[in-house]
Formats: structure tokens, C-alpha cells, sequence
């Protein structure tokens, strides 16, 4: 059972969907996402105000890899005309569809009036989305939450919104923004949405092991599953849940253990790879809170962390990382 499915014009090898997120979904992590089998990626979210003034960091970050496609880019904002033109660079840039964030609880993104926020007013709704679909010939999504506060539910509401601007698909996250990552397994939102727009659904929220995957999709009908903080560190979680849904047990899926080869193979695949596309120093700095996520779980790597935070150079992670790697698991 792998489960395909198309956005518009768009088709996608499965329905599985890596989530952005700050800090973690730049081009490396994207693209070993997709080798282990996600059959779309969405970078960071990235603001439209950045990329319309050309702030260089801002356009460091649109960079992305061949073997990226599908790869959509999300742009968070306030000023329909801002990120229309966004969404136009986006498309210019070879991305294969522009997401845009309603969802974002950070207060810095709030603060703006962007993100999350906007589900605090939705008068101002429909002309941003009209504004970013007649700005490209690609298709828009949108990410928003089941709602701004608890227990006042708007996704259904936005969803026939986006419906009637051309959206042409819609990911729910099973919390409102005011709970932030709480509550994320509220998904009678998702399902009521899915039973009332023709657009395809995609659900977030709840998805902590692989099996969770068939849950979410069993109880919200919706079309595709987008997976955060599951693969934070395991980005072998995709291949896991093509497993299951080739035929294998989700019990023992759930349970299975990755080996340390597959583990630190892919860590110093993605360590390389962030060097080669930041230079050494940023690559180290940012890469320190990734590396205790792949070796969350594992002997004593708590005694390491230290010597990770305080390596000023490549040629010293990696001489920390492999004596660790030797002395625990000897491979």
C-alpha cells in the first residue's frame, strides 16, 4: 500500500510529507529526507519581506538541490502585494509549489501580524490568497492550525476560503496556535475540513512513531500525512512507514531499532553536506543541536556533548563523533 497522491498538476511518488521547520529543514536535511523516501519537501519558513528587499541571509536560505523535487517553498507575511512577489521568486527559482504559513505560533512571527496570527482575523484572507495564486502558474498550499484559540475551531472555515481563491491544497496541524504543539492530536477539525472542501487535505500533528501515519490518515480520511518532529534526527522515519505501508507489521516497525551504522552513516552525510553548502564554521555551529538529536537514545552520548558544542572545526567533530562511534559500537 503506497499511497500517491497529486497536487494539482503535481504528482507525488507517495503521500508523505517532511513539515518545516526553523532551524532543521535547510537543503542537506531536505535532501536526505527525500533519499529515505519523503515523497515532498518544504523548506524552512522563509519571509516574504526578506526575500522582496533581497536580504542576502534571507536568499541563502531559498538554495536547494536537484534531487530535491518536489520541493515547495513556504513564505510567512502580511502584505498580499510582498508575498505575491515572493511566491513569483519561488517560482522563478525552479520550486515546484509555494506553500504559505498560517500557522506559525513564534511571537517574533506574530508580532508582524504573520503566521498563526492570521488566523486571528480572516477578513484579510481572501486577498492574500487571491493575491499569491494569480502571482504564479504553480500550484499554492497553505499550512494552518485547527483553529486560533482552543476549542473554537476555523479550519474548515479557511478551508473553503482557500477553495474558492484556486489554494490547491490544504495541511492541518492538530492544534490551535494558542496551544502551540499541545493538544496536536485534535484532528476532528481535519476531518470535518476534509468532508467539506474537494481539495486535498493533509494532516499534521500527533505523528510521534511510524505507525501513527496509518492512525491519522484512518481517522481524518485525509489525503496526505505531514511529519515533523518524528524525523528530527531519524530521517529514516519515511522509509519506515513505506515499510508498513508495503506490508510490513506496524508493531515491529514501531520497535525497530535503527543500527549505529545507518546512524552515523547519515550524520556525517549530512555534517559534509551542511559544510559544503555554508562553509565550515556556520556548518559546525549550526549542526550541534542536530547531532544530539541523532544520538538522542544512544550510551553515554550525553558525555560527548560538550566536546560536539565546543569543536571549532570539522577535523574535531568528526575525530569526536568516530571515537564515540568506535567505542560503543565498533563499527
Amino acid at each position: 500500500m503506497k499511497k500517491t497522491w497529486k497536487i494539482q498538476t503535481l504528482s507525488l511518488q507517495n503521500n508523505l510529507v517532511l513539515a518545516p521547520m526553523a532551524g532543521y529543514t535547510d537543503a542537506p536535511f531536505r535532501k536526505i529526507c527525500r533519499r529515505f523516501g519523503a515523497g515532498l519537501v518544504v523548506t524552512e519558513l522563509i519571509t516574504s519581506l526578506g526575500m522582496y528587499f533581497q536580504n542576502q541571509k534571507t536568499m541563502n536560505m531559498l538554495q536547494f538541490y536537484p534531487e530535491e523535487h518536489p520541493v515547495a517553498l513556504q513564505i510567512f507575511g502580511a502584505y498580499p502585494d510582498k508575498m505575491a512577489t515572493a511566491a513569483k521568486m519561488g517560482q522563478d527559482l525552479g520550486y515546484d509549489l509555494i506553500d504559505i504559513n498560517m500557522g506559525c505560533p513564534a511571537p517574533k512571527i506574530a508580532r508582524s501580524g504573520s503566521g498563526g496570527e492570521l488566523l486571528s482575523d480572516l477578513s484579510q484572507i481572501p486577498s492574500l490568497f487571491r493575491a499569491i495564486v494569480k502571482a504564479v502558474t504553480i500550484p499554492v498550499t497553505v499550512k494552518t492550525r485547527v483553529g486560533y484559540r482552543p476549542n473554537e475551531p476555523l479550519a474548515s472555515v479557511v478551508g473553503k476560503m482557500a477553495e474558492q481563491e484556486g489554494i490547491s491544497a490544504l495541511t492541518i496541524h492538530g492544534a490551535s496556535v494558542k496551544q502551540n504543539s499541545k493538544g496536536s492530536r485534535n484532528w476532528d477539525e481535519i476531518a470535518k475540513t476534509k468532508e467539506q472542501v474537494s481539495i486535498p487535505v493533509c494532516a499534521n500533528g500527533g505523528v510521534k512513531k511510524p505507525s501513527d501515519v496509518l492512525e491519522i490518515l484512518s481517522y481524518t480520511n485525509a489525503d496526505a500525512v505531514m511529519i515533523g518532529r518524528a524525523c528530527v534526527g531519524r530521517p529514516w522515519f519515511f522509509q519506515d512507514v513505506l515499510d508498513i505501508y508495503e506490508g510490513e507489521d506496524p508493531m515491529v516497525v514501531d520497535l525497530r531499532k535503527p543500527s549505529a551504522k545507518r546512524i552515523f552513516d547519515t550524520l556525517y552525510e549530512h555534517i559534509q553536506l551542511e559544510i559544503e553548502l555554508k562553509g565550515e564554521n556556520q556548518a559546525i555551529r549550526e549542526m550541534r543541536r542536530p547531532i544530539h538529536d541523532y544520538l538522542r537514545g544512544l550510551p553515554k552520548s550525553g558525555n560527548i556533548r560538550d566536546q560536539v558544542n565546543k569543536a571549532q572545526d570539522s577535523e574535531a567533530l568528526f575525530r569526536i563523533l568516530r571515537n564515540y562511534q568506535s567505542t560503543f559500537f565498533h563499527v
